[in-house]
């Protein structure tokens, strides 16, 4: 059943993040053209039947995404993801894929992992997604628990805070994601302002205690349709 909203509900109802995985493949439309690309999925996709915690999200690339601008995300667990068994034929995805190739001038794709997810409200319609490259993962996952537990009653109670991998395809070379999600632009640069001003002692803690991180790149995402 289609489900057109504005949160990132990737994994919500798998408590075991570290089996989650998911395929993005960025692609750049032609001004005007993105109306077009969302009728051809909604086509192939509203009456879909994915197997249990599977879906496709289809999302619009804002700032930071360079050529891209847009993306879609296949996702579930690890080995047992995507259309339930016998709901699509090979001929169907083909077709589906042809579909959109005219209207695809570039692409990219890449799979990885969710290992840390903290779901935030229905109103954090953006996604701010960091790739990185971290030198020692251990070290990341336990700054970022940290930070986490820290700030996730006050600024991060409302926002959806997650961290995962890079495995196939790393954009960049990056090895990890991480995403936080907001209200819009604007909310998101209050929260940069507030986490510089306000939680300057946990944020220090935070990159200290993180070690040795190359930032890649930062995009905004916005949700434009989920099917699951």
């Amino acid at each position: 059943m289609k489900k057109i909203i504005y949160l990132f509900t990737l994994f919500t109802t798998i408590n075991i993040f570290g089996q989650n995985a998911f395929t993005a493949v960025e692609i750049k439309v032609n001004r005007g053209q993105g109306g077009a690309v969302a009728k051809i999925v909604d086509d192939f996709m509203k009456n879909a039947k994915f197997k249990e915690n599977s879906g496709f999200n289809l999302e619009r690339l804002w700032q930071g995404s360079g050529d891209f601008t847009h993306r879609f995300v296949f996702y579930g667990p690890i080995g047992d993801r995507g259309r339930a068994e016998g709901d699509m034929s090979e001929y169907e995805n083909s077709a589906f894929w042809s579909s959109l190739r005219p209207y695809m001038l570039k692409t990219r794709a890449f799979s990885g992992r969710v290992i840390d997810w903290k779901q935030g409200n229905d109103k954090q319609t953006n996604l701010l997604v960091y790739d990185v490259i971290v030198k020692n993962p251990t070290n990341y996952a336990k700054a970022h628990k940290n930070i986490l537990n820290k700030l996730g009653s006050s600024e991060f109670k409302n926002r959806t805070v997650a961290f995962g991998t890079y495995d196939v395809g790393r954009p960049g070379g990056a090895t990890h994601w991480v995403l936080l999600s907001g209200e819009g632009t604007d909310d998101l640069i209050m929260m940069h302002k507030n986490l510089q001003e306000k939680y300057t002692k946990e944020i220090t803690e935070y990159f200290t205690n993180r070690g040795e991180v190359i930032d890649l790149r930062d995009v905004r995402i916005e949700r434009m349709a989920q099917y699951n």
